[in-house]
């Protein structure tokens, strides 16, 4: 999991998941405990990455370059699952987490759309 804070953009946090692990205990606990308790909602997004590895690379359409139906509701699933974890465990709703492939090119342009999207119109008030 790595994090990037962008303060000159109103500090936005974009949380890049490796969607080939299974152990996500602590992927959970820094989600849940730092970001989204120290982050307002609208300013997380959650990613996932490497979906053409997810299931070790099982079920990936290399013809059409994206996920057999197969892939797609494991990683349905699994980005489902980390919304509702987020949820269960702080009352917070964030948007469904997008997976992607970077090394593909799969769902790239949908993270991109997001992050502009995530982007707030103004900076975050500091408390005086």
């Amino acid at each position: 999991m790595r994090f990037w804070d962008t303060p000159g953009m109103g500090d936005n946090v974009l949380i890049i998941i490796d969607g080939t692990g299974r152990d996500m205990g602590i992927t959970y606990r820094m989600i849940n405990e730092v970001l989204i308790l120290n982050f307002q909602k609208e300013r997380v997004v959650i990613a996932v990455n490497q979906a053409d590895m997810a299931m070790k690379g099982r079920h990936w359409d290399y013809e059409n370059n994206r996920p057999d139906m197969v892939l797609k509701d494991f990683l349905e699933q699994k980005v489902y699952s980390i919304r509702e974890r987020v949820k269960e465990a702080t009352g917070i709703e964030i948007k469904t987490p997008v997976y992607y492939s970077a090394e593909k090119n799969y769902n790239v342009e949908r993270l991109l759309d997001r992050i502009i999207d995530n982007m707030p119109k103004e900076r975050r008030r500091l408390p005086v």
